[in-house]
């Protein structure tokens, strides 16, 4: 039986014009007139008998079959790219993962270990990309991501790693010459927030017997990387992980202004789908992250 499948080129030109809702632009993307990005939607439309594209004088906007349509093209043409680009990378040797991570966890976790893996798997490549929130595996090309909350994740499973333990950390001059300030001299700062982790000043003030602080009250951050820039900055304290700012502490633009910790409501996991459970190489990658976050849980010698 022939297969039904349009041109590349039609795709492309469908892709593009959904992306920008323009045909104008698509055909500046391409490096085509627009007519002929105009051409290869029409001849995509024809073979699929039905409209992907609402027209209104020079305006378009996607239908909703085209909604549908243009999500699953673009992650297919996405696709398409990444196995282009690692067949020339590899000269068709070796295979890919790929994982995405918290941007700042990521970083300064997860990557910063990476060389272990490599050594013990030369042929094994992971793509690393940085996302801040869940997604449906399905509709992506993910094959695994580092993330922070509860284990819970739709359609994936989740292999817990560590927990998360937050300490107040500010300027060295917060401390005027001494080791550590009392808690209420901590509050007293303009406190930073992370979006993520709204209550966790709340449950500090708490654990600190402090009952007459607005813990509400300072500038909130998105994501950690921003937050510790704050920090280091002098804009206020913060709480944050240790392992997260090893490298200002020992610089010292960060100082543990109290070891007063908590514990973050959640922790951080590695989900996965749940189709690729049984996936080798998949596999190998989880056992060593497992490997990794069991050595990080070992309390540091006193």
């Amino acid at each position: 039986m022939r297969r039904r499948l349009p041109s590349i080129n039609a795709l492309t030109a469908f892709e593009a014009a959904a992306r920008h809702a323009s045909i104008t632009r698509a055909a500046n993307e391409l490096s085509l007139t627009e007519s002929a990005v105009s051409r290869q939607i029409s001849l995509l439309e024809e073979k699929l008998g039905l409209r992907l594209f609402n027209r209104i004088k020079k305006r378009i906007s996607l239908t909703r079959a085209g909604v549908l349509y243009a999500a699953r093209v673009g992650q297919i043409i996405k696709r398409i790219e990444r196995d282009t680009l690692e067949v020339m990378a590899h000269e068709g040797n070796g295979a890919t993962l790929e994982i995405t991570s918290l941007p700042t966890v990521g970083a300064q976790w997860m990557v910063s270990r990476l060389g272990g893996f490599y050594a013990q798997h030369p042929d094994l490549t992971i793509h690393v990309s940085a996302r801040s929130g869940r997604f449906f595996f399905t509709e992506s090309a993910f094959d695994g991501a580092l993330y922070f909350g509860q284990p819970d994740w739709p359609g994936a499973r989740t292999d817990y790693l560590f927990d998360e333990l937050l300490l107040p950390v500010g300027s060295p001059s917060f401390l005027r010459g001494a080791k550590t300030i009392t808690a209420h001299d901590i509050a007293k700062h303009r406190l930073l927030h992370l979006m993520s982790r709204p209550d966790a000043w709340r449950h500090w003030c708490a654990k600190a017997g402090l009952d007459d602080i607005n813990v509400m009250r300072g500038p909130r951050f998105e994501i950690q990387s921003m937050l510790v820039s704050a920090a280091c900055a002098g804009l206020g304290v913060a709480l944050l992980p240790r392992f997260l700012i090893e490298e200002p502490l020992r610089s010292g633009e960060l100082c543990v202004l109290s070891h007063l910790p908590i514990h973050s409501e959640g922790a951080y996991y590695f989900a996965y789908p749940e189709e690729k459970a049984d996936d080798a190489l998949l596999a190998e990658f989880r056992a060593w992250l497992q490997a990794q976050a069991e050595e990080f849980r070992q309390p540091l010698p006193t």
